[in-house]
Formats: C-alpha cells, structure tokens, sequence
C-alpha cells in the first residue's frame, strides 16, 4: 500500500480542481512551499503518484486524472493556473474550477494575508456576453480577465476589482483598469 505525501496530496488537491496540469507548473507549486527550485523533487512526487494511478500523462509536459486521459487537454485552464501561480506568493489554499464565467477560483497566500481571485477567460467576441455573466457578482474576489489580445479591455465593463493579464511575448503582462 503506498501512502501518499502531504507535498503529493498538494498537487492532486489541485488537480482535482483544475483537471490538467504542466510538469513545470507542479514544480512551481511545489517551489513556492519551500522557496527554491524543486524540479527534480517534484518530477520524483509525480513519477510516484503516476506508479500508484492517482495521475497519468497526456503529453511528455501534460498530465490528468487517470479518468480525463481521452479528455481533450483545456488550454484554457493551463493558462488559468499559469495564473494563479504568478499571484500566489507561497500556498494556494482552496482552488475551484467555474461557475461560468469563471474559469478558475482560488484563495492563496499574499504576504501576511489572503487573497481571492477568480481567472474569466476573455475570447475576442465573448466581451459583452461576460460583462452580462458579472453583473451583480460579490466583488469577495479580484477578477483576472485573460485576454487574448489587448484590445479586448475596452470592451470589458465591470464594478469588480480587476486587472487585465495579456500573453506577450511568451510571458504574461499584468495591466490595471487605468492603462
């Protein structure tokens, strides 16, 4: 019988919410708990948990729960929680997937506190569809529109707390409602 480890236990938490994860982005989460590079520890955590099913791999880079394995990989989440591992500064502590039109909610540590976020993934077009889904939402979270190209911020209309976040260059860009 193999007992899983409170670092394998993090990751499969997230996981099960997310549903599809990067190699790198576990070893980021992992990272992050002890402030350094953690790669190969973690590449040696996702081995075991692969050994014992609790995971398998979609791509060399990509892994899902055993049961999504024919499932098409999401995108969309990989740049979700790209995301929430840019705004967490050491642990995330609960992470949920939707309601729509959220892509992934998540509460993480922000220095001496906590923090709420929620990531909407913004396809050109989609802009006033969403500015509908949001109308009245609690502002308990700060909103994180994931654009796929700058531009779309104008058309975004919202009294939440938010900031923009643009792939530029192969990096993500964080912008404020004001630039």
């Amino acid at each position: 019988m193999f007992t899983v480890t409170p670092d394998q236990g993090y990751i499969l938490s997230i996981l099960n919410a997310t549903k599809v994860m990067r190699n790198g982005q576990a070893a980021r989460l992992i990272g992050k708990l002890y402030g350094g590079d953690m790669e190969k520890y973690t590449q040696g955590c996702l081995a075991q948990l692969r050994h014992i099913r609790k995971l398998t791999w979609k791509t060399q880079d990509v892994f899902t729960l055993p049961l999504l394995f024919h499932a098409p990989v999401d995108e969309d989440m990989l740049s979700a929680a790209d995301v929430m591992l840019d705004l967490t500064n050491k642990r995330v502590l609960s992470v949920s997937a939707g309601p729509a039109p959220y892509k992934l909610r998540f509460l993480s540590e922000q220095g001496a506190g906590v923090k709420g976020f929620a990531v909407i993934t913004v396809k050109p077009g989609s802009e006033r569809e969403i500015t509908d889904l949001l109308y009245g939402a609690p502002d308990s979270h700060i909103a994180i529109f994931l654009l796929e190209e700058y531009a779309q911020k104008d058309s975004i209309k919202t009294t939440l707390p938010h900031y923009f976040a643009v792939l530029d260059c192969g990096r993500r860009r964080y912008f404020g409602r004001g630039r």
